[in-house]
């Protein structure tokens, strides 16, 4: 291959890139989730469909295969049915299940890290796709669903319209911004639509533990800005505080 080529074939995949790319306000965005309401899913719900929307096959007399964990676990099916109906499929549809953790026990070259490192590998894909479409508030550092800004007394009327169900609040920055920078009308505010990515760290966290006498929560949690502290003089500014910790980071997606 020469290099030109290579270059071209580097060109297309930006132009790709950015042919996926969206941006407008909140008006716009309503129009979008009120037309494919699975944009709005929450995490456990794009984890299922994502799986789903792979193929199921189903052997007589044997567990179901899952196309999605194909090409990669071999001898699993039984106790990937177990993941996927009795944490997945409930989680989806809101049950309590989805408050849980989800661990993985077993020995070493079981397929533990495999799994995970194909739930986030098949987000990050999944994310790119029409039917896996995310969309964020703009700015936001925990990347939330633009949902968000819809009022809480209004929130049961647009469920009665609409079937969309919304879970969650906003962040302490939009909040602020919300209010300092659009003066409360949530039609202004700028949505895009974003991509998980674990070397971004949009959607996909990853916890490492270490020494728990030397580890700080706020690698989970994020922590306060010194500098902007100094700067702004009061603690309580959403502005002081650094939404960074891997909680944050995975927000409407997975964290390992």
């Amino acid at each position: 291959m020469k290099p030109s080529e290579f270059l071209k074939q580097a060109e297309e995949l930006r132009q790709s890139e950015q042919s996926l790319y969206w941006e407008g306000t909140f008006a716009d965005y309503l129009e979008i989730v009120t037309q494919k309401p699975q944009v709005a899913d929450l995490a456990h719900a794009r984890v299922y469909d994502m799986i789903m929307a792979a193929g199921v096959d189903e052997p007589e007399g044997r567990p179901k295969q899952y196309r999605f964990f194909r090409s990669e676990i071999f001898g699993l099916d039984k106790t990937l049915q177990q993941i996927v109906e009795e944490y997945f499929a409930p989680a989806a549809r809101r049950l309590d299940v989805r408050k849980r953790i989800l661990m993985l026990v077993g020995p070493v070259g079981g397929g533990k890290s495999t799994l995970v490192t194909m739930l986030k590998r098949g987000l990050e894909r999944y994310s790119r796709t029409e039917e896996g479409a995310v969309y964020a508030i703009k700015g936001c550092p925990m990347h939330e669903e633009p949902l968000h800004l819809i009022p809480e007394d209004l929130r049961a009327d647009f469920r009665r319209q609409f079937g969309i169900y919304i879970e969650g609040d906003l962040c302490p920055v939009c909040r602020w911004r919300l209010k300092e920078e659009f003066q409360g009308k949530i039609d202004q505010v700028p949505v895009e639509r974003i991509f998980f990515s674990e070397r971004n760290r949009i959607g996909i966290g990853t916890f490492k533990p270490s020494d728990p006498k030397s580890q700080d929560v706020s690698e989970l949690t994020g922590s306060v800005n010194l500098q902007m502290l100094t700067e702004i003089g009061v603690e309580s500014d959403p502005r002081v505080y650094n939404f960074d910790g891997e909680l944050n980071i995975a927000n409407r997606g997975i964290m390992e």
